[in-house]
């Protein structure tokens, strides 16, 4: 499995929100459209 997604409360980034944390790094400003196009990003580079 490459993914798990958690909801928490707070991530300490309240300027950037909403805000997704992939593994130690900050993507701010995320709309729906940015994390899937972000996560078919990441799941490229692992399956080649």
């Amino acid at each position: 499995m490459l993914f798990t997604v958690e909801t928490v409360a707070c991530l300490g980034a309240c300027g950037l929100a909403p805000v997704m944390v992939i593994n130690e790094d900050v993507y701010g400003q995320m709309t729906p459209q940015r994390a899937v196009s972000l996560i078919d990003g990441i799941r490229a580079k692992e399956l080649q």
